[in-house]
């Protein structure tokens, strides 16, 4: 079967052993899906309206992008990075709060820390894997894009499934069986070729940087080139590219928290960029390219609520500190809450360098000024500390979370 032919008819044999009747009969189905290779410009294919929404995404994403550079705060970057892998593995139904994602995180680094309530965590060990290769992916993927750069990205996201390169397997998305699933993606042998032609339009194809990662995105979704992660792959590609097309070069946006707002219509987009004529490619591209302009374009009002919290954040903690000697391992703390939030006194003097005795005495004081604050809940008798504001400041980002209490009220002068 070339590829190009899109929808194919085919037929599944009857399973006997199948649980149901319809997959014991078999039966032809047409869900099998022939993507057509990607042109060396696909922007031609792009309508007036949605090359107005890139227009216009592209004037927000620059400033977002210049505001990001003015004001490196140092909190920012690791928050956007770590809301947009909690958010891009909520997607595929891999949920867990913010506060046990750096609890888990805290556990890698801390390989003393043990006890029940730090069982049970493998979701959000899952969703470090994710953040991992956001992280990842943004500084590899700036170089040209190869089968290996992007099977790195992969790995790191799903270990357990990658096999060292594409499928080799028919993959489909819902149902028990093809005849009842929603897609079917494209067969295992054509996966290679369809990938060199996506990483020859990604290296080479003079496109607008906007365009050309909205097309990236929805035809790695609908090559779906490995059996699992393929939509946490397709999103951690969209950063990369963004920060190769030098785009944004300073964090990420928060892409998947507003996917996320409205899975359903992501989906549908996505269905749609699929289209069943030759002669309906203009209009199935336009509608998923116009609809990620948008996508971006809120991203980046949710980027400038984070700056904003951010550095409310930290004036907050520096005027809850200013009686702290500079340079006093409370101090110097604060750098390192800002990447990891939940912290204990073996870590900080890992990570400060100094002796355990002076790690505790920071923790109390920075517990006294209200930065820090006992771990509560499942960790309330383990020696866990944790950084409210900044907890409360990821939940929001996360829906159906009870956000993290305030902390209390700056002690008086």
């Amino acid at each position: 079967m070339d590829v190009g032919q899109l929808w194919v008819t085919e037929r599944q044999r009857p399973d006997l052993t199948a649980p149901r009747s319809r997959d014991r009969r078999g039966g032809t189905y047409r869900r099998r899906y022939f993507p057509a290779p990607l042109d060396e410009r696909m922007s031609p294919l792009v309508d007036s309206d949605a090359a107005e929404a890139i227009a216009d995404a592209s004037a927000t994403v620059g400033a977002v992008a210049q505001r990001l550079r003015d004001r490196p705060v140092p909190m920012l970057y690791s928050t956007l990075l770590r809301s947009e892998s909690i958010s891009s593995s909520w997607i595929e139904g891999l949920r867990e709060t913010p506060r046990n994602v750096v609890v888990a995180q805290l556990r890698s680094r801390d390989p003393g820390l043990s006890g029940y309530q730090f069982d049970h965590l493998d979701t959000a060990d899952a969703i470090l894997g994710n953040l991992a290769s956001v992280r990842a992916g943004v500084e590899s993927l700036r170089e040209p894009w190869t089968d290996r750069s992007i099977h790195a990205i992969h790995r790191t996201i799903a270990p357990a499934t990658h096999r060292g390169g594409y499928r080799e397997v028919d993959v489909q998305i819902g149902g028990g069986s093809k005849l009842t699933a929603s897609y079917v993606a494209p067969p295992a042998e054509l996966v290679p070729g369809l990938m060199a032609n996506l990483l020859g339009y990604a290296n080479h194809s003079p496109d607008n940087p906007l365009v050309k990662a909205a097309i990236l995105h929805a035809q790695l979704e609908t090559i779906h080139p490995y059996e699992d992660g393929n939509g946490r792959t397709g999103r951690v590609l969209v950063h990369g590219y963004l920060a190769r097309a030098k785009v944004l070069d300073h964090g990420v946006l928060p892409l998947s928290i507003v996917l996320r707002r409205d899975t359903d219509e992501y989906v549908r987009r996505l269905t749609a960029f699929r289209h069943a004529e030759p002669g309906e490619r203009p209009e199935a591209v336009s509608q998923f390219v116009g609809y990620f302009a948008d996508v971006l374009a809120d991203a980046c009002d949710e980027t400038a609520r984070v700056i904003d919290e951010s550095e409310d954040v930290a004036a907050d903690w520096e005027e809850r500190t200013a009686g702290l000697r500079a340079g006093s391992a409370a101090r110097r703390t604060l750098d390192v809450l800002s990447e990891q939030p939940v912290v204990t006194a073996r870590f900080l003097a890992a990570s400060l360098g100094v002796s355990p005795p002076t790690a505790h005495s920071a923790l109390g004081h920075l517990v006294e000024v209200g930065v820090l604050e006992p771990a509560g809940g499942r960790f309330k008798r383990s020696e866990v500390f944790q950084a409210p504001s900044l907890l409360r400041m990821m939940d929001r980002l996360v829906p159906g979370i009870q956000p993290t209490a305030l902390p209390r009220a700056r002690p008086a002068p």
